[in-house]
């Protein structure tokens, strides 16, 4: 018996595919048929397919479709475009279903005896398609007689991406010029010419979910819930995208930014970062085992929103072009993350910086499960034992959950202190030889 698949509306396959991106909904580019559509994401990728048909005088053509490995024709929607309406799709090779011959009466022994033949050799089934090879799917189409196109959606994992960037700074450390390429690896068997490429710095399943949220706060008309800012769409052009891998510029023409020297005091990463709206309430989080003492000599560079919104996260290389051209190395950090989605500026870590150290200390931990909350209270120190003054961004990570406030800071802080849905940075300038303080008091509620 052979398993077909439905062929679903072109309403509800825009739909589908709609709903898994992010961003304000849109319909599929199905008026434009150049080429195929992709949107990349960290775990897989959504494709619209281009499809050509040639349609005979009949008005009814079938031909034969290459999808990736692991897909069969239940998982490909179909966009039906210019009067195209595709009536069956199912995998290459099954033989539909037919009704069995009809019954005869029974024959004697002798007359089985007298009418029997050699039997033939079975027909040779057709091989399964090797687990990564793409798969062939028949497809059959009506249409006005002519060269019709039209686009079949699915989403896949073979279709994945890394990014990475460089940092070149000039001799005098005040400017900088950011580059970065983008590698999309074409594991699918099958090239996708004249593709509209576009990336999301997230996963399938968390578009989906926010797709699902934001559907559900309007139909409700309540304000949709969000734990962090979404990365928007970074379109990527019209692309070749060969079976194999392309390259991708992802920052054309850069300006040079301004960049300066600046000391980060980072003592807990982001390794303790709970994501999800209810406080963990361990009390030993974040401060056992203690918090390290390095500070660190790094270089802050200015973001330009219009060159880097969307831009995916990725490791980054600080280079120094000398006065001769030769570039050397500084140092080495990551650029984009989640954790810093909202930052104005970049830092890149040097080295340990000589003569300032911190030091981290939790002054009140309260659980109050009546008042449904959680309030933490730290001091910062920093030691400054240089002879000139130091200016530390001291970087704090509010890792307990996404639902938190500051509600005090003992220094001047503005929308640049926060820099993604965990973190912020405020900034402490301390005397010579003295020691600097910065208190604050962040509010958990769920």
């Amino acid at each position: 018996m052979v398993r077909r698949a439905s062929i679903r509306t072109a309403a509800l396959a825009a739909a589908a595919l709609a709903a898994c991106r992010a961003g304000p909904p849109r319909a599929p580019a199905v008026a434009a048929l150049d080429g195929s559509d992709i949107t990349l994401y960290r775990d897989g990728a959504i494709v619209q397919q281009r499809v050509e048909l040639d349609v005979p005088a009949g008005g009814a053509a079938a031909t034969r479709i290459r999808v990736p490995a692991g897909l069969g024709a239940g998982d490909v929607l179909v966009f039906p475009q210019g009067g195209v309406t595709v009536t069956e799709l199912r995998q290459a090779g099954a033989v539909t279903a037919q009704a069995p011959p009809p019954l005869r009466p029974a024959k004697t022994l002798e007359e089985e005896l007298a009418a029997e033949t050699p039997a033939e050799a079975p027909a040779e089934a057709e091989p399964e398609p090797a687990a990564d090879r793409p798969v062939e799917l028949e497809l059959v189409a009506r249409a006005r007689p002519g060269r019709v196109a039209f686009r079949i959606g699915y989403t896949t994992a073979r279709l994945t991406w890394e990014a990475a960037y460089t940092v070149t700074a000039n001799a005098a450390h005040d400017r900088a010029v950011l580059r970065g390429a983008l590698a999309i690896h074409n594991t699918t068997g099958i090239a996708l010419p004249a593709a509209a490429v576009r990336l999301i710095d997230t996963t399938l399943a968390a578009a989906k979910a926010r797709a699902a949220a934001a559907l559900t706060a309007e139909l409700t008309r309540a304000k949709p819930d969000g734990d962090a800012p979404h990365p928007p769409p970074r379109e990527l052009g019209r692309l070749d995208v060969v079976d194999g891998d392309t390259r991708v510029e992802l920052v054309r023409a850069p300006a040079p930014r301004p960049m300066r020297s600046v000391l980060v005091y980072d003592p807990i990463g982001t390794q303790y970062d709970r994501a999800g709206r209810n406080p963990a309430p361990e009390p030993d989080l974040g401060v056992r085992p203690p918090a390290g003492r390095r500070v660190d000599e790094s270089f802050e560079i200015e973001r330009d929103p219009a060159v880097t919104a969307g831009l995916p996260a990725g490791p980054v290389r600080l280079l120094e072009r000398r006065p001769d051209g030769a570039l050397a190395l500084l140092g080495q950090a990551r650029l984009f993350d989640a954790t810093t989605r909202v930052a104005t500026s970049d830092t890149i870590t040097v080295g340990a910086a000589e003569d300032v150290t911190g030091d981290r200390e939790r002054r009140e931990l309260t659980i109050d499960d009546d008042r449904q909350r959680v309030v933490e209270d730290f001091v910062i120190t920093i030691d400054n034992a240089r002879a000139r003054p130091a200016e530390v961004v001291v970087r704090e990570h509010l890792y307990r959950g996404t639902n938190w406030t500051l509600a005090y800071i003992s220094v001047p802080v503005g929308d640049e202190t926060k820099e993604g849905p965990q973190q912020v940075a405020p900034r402490l300038t301390v005397p010579p030889r003295s020691k600097g303080r910065l208190m604050y008091s962040v509010v958990y509620w769920w």
